[in-house]
């Protein structure tokens, strides 16, 4: 039997969003999203971060590479959700999936930058280098110990097995998506909130329009999900200027910087032509021989260039 992701909230504003979020921002700080750029911060000196590196023989915490630290990244993402903000279930777990699916896209987009790997699905690289290697021993013990972190994973077949590549194209959603909880949160740079919004909203049509968001896929659901999730905060979380449908016309977001763009085009366009009447003019004045058509067509020209000068489009 298929096991449905469903993703629930409370009927209120989430508190705090942005100490859920911020762990990402806080992670790239250490490990940027662009593959083998240093951080602004040292990723060994994080101890917080190296205690889920691959442990040695000698007993000490070590990444060796980016397949070890982007690993290391993805356990304390865990552990920070799972030990730090629990959401308890019905059954008593910390169920709420909703964080989940931003800690395994960003591990799918993480995965798909040519790491040398053999893995095709999230499950693969779980089992393989986290649950059967025995390298992280203390992150399986404990946080199968106190979060029941093990139940929840074995319940998440669909999601842990989508395609690596396919589960990365959520990325740029995804960050989107929490950026606005950091600026929702903060209450503090709307035009940049809605920025954000009008963004995920086109990256979301982009993605509906993917040829694997089929009837009943894991693809449809994780959208689903990310639909929820931005619906939750346009509709609970009130703000003094709406954000935009999911189902909105994606031209008329971008209109903004269209109608801008066109806007100089056309002042442009004005100011070659007048500059091209007055080199014709003055191509003609050259040719005449009249002394007095030659004042007039600098008569003219002055005249012109004064009202050049006035023009107010130009300021």
């Amino acid at each position: 039997m298929q096991n449905y992701i469903i993703y629930t909230y409370d009927k209120r504003c989430i508190k705090r969003p942005q100490n859920k979020c911020s762990k990402f921002d806080y992670l790239r700080k250490h490990l940027p999203d662009e593959l083998g750029k240093n951080g602004t911060l040292a990723f060994d000196d994080n101890k917080d971060l190296t205690q889920y590196c691959p442990e040695k023989d000698s007993g000490v915490n070590e990444c060796n590479n980016n397949l070890d630290k982007i690993t290391a990244g993805f356990l304390w993402l865990l552990e920070q959700y799972f030990t730090k903000y629990p959401k308890k279930g019905r059954d008593g777990n910390n169920i709420n999936p909703i964080f989940f699916i931003h800690i395994t896209i960003w591990l799918s987009y993480k995965l798909n930058q040519k790491l040398g790997h053999n893995f095709t699905k999230i499950s693969d690289f779980y089992t393989n280098s986290v649950d059967n290697s025995g390298k992280y021993s203390k992150f399986t013990k404990d946080a199968y110990k106190f979060s029941g972190l093990g139940e929840f994973i074995e319940k998440q077949t669909d999601l842990m097995n989508i395609n690596i590549k396919d589960l990365s194209k959520f990325y740029d959603a995804s960050k989107l998506i929490c950026s606005m909880y950091g600026n929702f949160s903060k209450n503090i740079n709307k035009d940049e909130l809605l920025n954000n919004a009008n963004e995920f909203v086109v990256k979301y049509q982009e993605l509906d329009g993917d040829s694997n968001n089929t009837t009943d896929s894991s693809f449809k659901q994780i959208l689903s999900a990310l639909s929820a999730d931005y619906d939750h905060l346009k509709t609970e979380c009130k703000n003094d200027q709406p954000l935009p449908e999911i189902t909105a016309n994606i031209s008329a977001l971008t209109s903004g910087e269209t109608s801008s763009s066109s806007s100089i085009e056309n002042r442009l366009f004005t100011v070659l032509s007048i500059f091209g009447a007055i080199a014709f003019f003055l191509g003609i004045s050259y040719k005449v021989n009249n002394k007095e058509l030659k004042k007039y067509f600098h008569y003219i020209y002055a005249n012109v260039n004064k009202k050049i000068i006035r023009l107010p489009f130009l300021y």
